[in-house]
């Protein structure tokens, strides 16, 4: 009894230490925020000599943070959900239909996970399209880069999933889209939620794309809002 509460201890004293690790830097940055310039420099943990509340105000007025945050917002919603949906009804079919074209059609999106992102051929395209500089242009883009990943990893997924459930919901009479939206859709959720958070990230985070491809400073997300505003702040 004694050994598995020092076992216990020594279980959640390195669980301390670990969280210790990622609440520094965090700690770090909060302190960093109400510091002067100078004080920021020494990268510590001291309390600053004066808490600059009118720092946020200036980055509020200055960097368009809030701006930047529901352009993100807006792009990362569109682009995951509409990624997530293709991905999901498409990875149903091809797992399910085994015939020569389904195949071809999968490697297809296989294929497209090897191929690196052509700049300048999307750029001369969206310009043709008359749609560079655009919202829609860059969500598009953003789908077009995740739907082969999100389409392998639910067709992988479905694959593992009996087909006897899909024939005892056919003999309960369910039509092809009852069994998707009623039995496929929730046996899929474990899936689906790896996919929204890896898709989420990456838009999220994606700097180059509305770099290269949002002309207005006005649509920007929310890295090039803090990149703009790091580069001019005094």
């Amino acid at each position: 009894m004694r050994e598995k509460k020092l076992t216990k201890f020594v279980r959640y004293a390195l669980l301390l230490l670990l969280a210790c690790v990622y609440v520094v830097p965090i700690l770090m940055m909060v302190l960093g925020s109400v510091k002067s310039s100078g004080e920021v420099l020494a990268f510590d943990l001291s309390l600053p000599e004066k808490f600059l509340w009118e720092n946020y105000t200036y980055v509020i007025e200055n960097g368009h943070i809030f701006r930047g945050y529901g352009n993100s917002l807006f792009m990362t919603s569109i682009a995951t959900i509409v990624s997530i949906t293709l991905g999901a009804f498409t990875g149903i079919v091809l797992s399910r239909r085994n015939e020569r074209f389904t195949r071809c059609v999968y490697y297809y999106f296989i294929f497209g996970l090897t191929i690196t992102f052509q700049t300048a051929s999307t750029f001369y395209l969206l310009k043709l399209l008359n749609i560079y500089g655009s919202f829609f242009a860059v969500i598009c883009i953003y789908i077009a880069l995740r739907t082969p990943f999100t389409v392998m990893t639910f067709a992988s997924f479905v694959k593992g999933v009996p087909r006897e459930i899909d024939e005892a919901a056919i003999v309960d009479g369910c039509n092809p889209f009852q069994m998707v939206f009623r039995i496929l859709i929730p046996i899929m959720k474990p899936i689906m939620i790896t996919n929204l958070i890896l898709t989420a990230i990456s838009v999220w985070n994606n700097f180059m794309i509305p770099l290269f491809y949002l002309t207005k400073s006005s649509k920007w997300p929310v890295t090039l809002a803090i990149y703009n505003f790091w580069t001019i702040c005094p």
